[in-house]
Formats: C-alpha cells, sequence, structure tokens
C-alpha cells in the first residue's frame, strides 16, 4: 500500500507530514490522507516524492522492501538500465508539461 511506504520513507527522510507537504506542495491533510490510505497521490507525483524523500519510486510503490533499489541493480539481463538512463527518466518524470514538451520536441518525439 503507497501509504505506509511514504510514511516509512518520511520518517526515514526524518520529515513531518507539514514539512513533506510543504516540499509537495499539498497540505498536511493530504499527506495524512495518503499515508493512512483514505487517498493516493497522483502518479506524476511519485518521481516528485522519489526525489524529496530519497527513496525509489519501487520503494513507494511497494515492488520492493530497499528504499534505495534501482532498477539496474537487480534486472539487467531483462531490461538494461543503466544509471544515466535512471537519472534521465527521473528528472524528465520529475519535470512539468513545459519542460517535457520541450524534451520531446528536441528527440522529436510526439
Amino acid at each position: 500500500m503507497i501509504g505506509k511506504q511514504i510514511k516509512k520513507a518520511r520518517l526515514l527522510a526524518g520529515l513531518s507530514q507539514k514539512e513533506l507537504g510543504d516540499l509537495v506542495g499539498k497540505g498536511i491533510s493530504t499527506i495524512s490522507e495518503w499515508e493512512s490510505g483514505k487517498r493516493s497521490p497522483d502518479v506524476e507525483l511519485i518521481p516528485v516524492l522519489g526525489n524529496v524523500l530519497k527513496v525509489s519510486q519501487a520503494f513507494l510503490l511497494d515492488m520492493t522492501d530497499d528504499p534505495y533499489y534501482k532498477p539496474s541493480d537487480s534486472i539487467p539481463d531483462k531490461f538494461p538500465m543503466y544509471e544515466e538512463d535512471y537519472k534521465l527518466l527521473n528528472a524528465y518524470h520529475a519535470a512539468d508539461n513545459k519542460t517535457r514538451a520541450i524534451v520531446k520536441a528536441l528527440l522529436d518525439i510526439e
């Protein structure tokens, strides 16, 4: 459950609910509702939460118990993921829509 993982990551980071909310632009009640399982964050916020809390998105999505898991740690044969790829994908997912549009235009991707 993502709420439990957000709470674990927040506590690991030594942040209060208010501090996390301030960092991601949400109120304390929203953070509380996420952690209690009443609501879930929008999917676009997962990379932002990962960056702010300094944990992997896989950890937040309860796909691993390792807060610092990197896809290249365990599945390089099946799906090669290099450190630079990981950083670029995280940066892209954390970017605003304008920045994403610029990246897509530069790479000629629709």
